[in-house]
């Protein structure tokens, strides 16, 4: 049974109800080998976590990927900012094994590809300064060691740091392991060669890890400097009149913005006001990757969420405090008929993200 069959029977079997599903990885490549693994994202509606499995089905190995579509998104997401995108790589270069949304996994995969295709773009300038201080940081270790052992290990630290300082300063994908090697293949195949070759000669890898620096700007040490002052910043006031309603929003209830990255240049937080007006509901909802901490300023709101599978409800009044943990779907009611209920939010996340959905068991 081909890899795609094999992929495809086990999918069926294990997981009948999927949204969609992709195989990847080297398996599907001329680089197979005795031991690659079927590479297999899953999506499932309803799952309450993701998880990562590794086991044997019928003789094939597989390294299993379970997600609901939000958690795939933003796990996705994550892999583009840290410029490894190895579940996109999966979805955009594998095969759909099944689809029973009308065509969502091939659209994720077009939009995918294109991503991917498209490369990370250009460092920053503090990203760019730090992969040439440490490479050059490297090679001064590389030069004054005297133990032969100490040698070997600095010297296979430079081979890759060479490798990531080309990758980042070529605008291409970084990776680990055997992917850097073939990322770096990929982007400057004979780097890759030089690099290999010269592993083990510490002069003629200093030569190679050279040019790399003097392509990405020269060999970066004194002066170096990495600017993280924390304590000498500006405050900013946002006075109440001063709240945005331009944020994301769900039907039932209206958010006005306090703290975030446009009001404030926050980067790890959001605050902000929800009011619900009186008899109303919100929408069923959830806040991604963001954990939620309310207040109740005012009124009396509700909040419900699922607890096994059935509708659990807490009541709050004044002065009380509710947690939210990501991914979760809830929603907010005020069942008083003639007072509007107020609560502070603040999130863990500068934007507010906002996922509307069309019940809590949707995820």
């Amino acid at each position: 049974m081909d890899p795609v069959a094999a992929a495809r029977a086990f999918v069926e079997e294990t997981f009948p109800g999927a949204l969609y599903a992709f195989v990847g990885g080297s398996v599907l490549t001329e680089r197979r080998t005795s031991t690659s693994d079927l590479d297999i994202i899953v999506v499932l509606d309803g799952l309450d976590r993701p998880y990562r499995e590794t086991l044997r089905w019928q003789g094939w190995p597989i390294e299993l990927f379970a997600h609901s579509e939000t958690s795939l998104a933003a796990y996705i997401e994550r892999g583009f900012e840290e410029r490894q995108p190895t579940l996109a790589r999966v979805c955009a270069e594998g095969a759909v094994l099944t689809d029973r949304t009308g065509g969502r996994a091939s659209d994720l995969q077009s939009a995918l590809g294109e991503r991917v295709s498209a490369g990370p773009g250009g460092q920053t300038a503090g990203q760019a300064e730090q992969a040439r201080h440490a490479l050059s940081d490297l090679l001064d270790d590389l030069a004054g060691a005297t133990d032969a052992g100490e040698r070997a290990f600095i010297g296979w630290e430079v081979v890759q740091a060479a490798a990531k300082t080309a990758l980042g300063a070529g605008r291409w994908w970084q990776g680990s392991g055997k992917w850097l090697l073939r990322e770096l293949r990929a982007h400057d195949p004979g780097l890759a060669d030089e690099l290999l070759s010269a592993h083990d000669d510490p002069a003629r890898l200093t030569a190679v890890a050279t040019g790399v620096l003097e392509r990405a700007g020269g060999r970066l040490w004194e002066g170096y400097r990495s600017q993280g002052d924390p304590f000498h910043q500006t405050l900013r006031h946002v006075a109440s009149e001063a709240l945005s309603g331009d944020t994301a929003q769900s039907p039932g209830m209206r958010r006005l913005s306090a703290i975030s990255g446009a009001t404030t240049g926050s980067a790890r937080l959001w605050m902000g006001q929800t009011h619900v007006s009186p008899a109303t509901r919100s929408s069923d909802h959830h806040h991604g990757a963001s954990e939620t901490a309310i207040y109740v300023v005012s009124g009396r709101p509700s909040f419900v969420f699922l607890e096994d599978d059935r509708e659990v409800r807490i009541d709050a009044g004044p002065g009380d405090y509710v947690y939210v943990p990501p991914y979760v779907p809830h929603r907010e009611e005020n069942p008083d008929p003639s007072r509007e209920a107020v609560v502070v939010i603040a999130r863990s996340t500068q934007e507010a993200i906002v996922v509307n959905l069309p019940s809590l068991r949707t995820r």
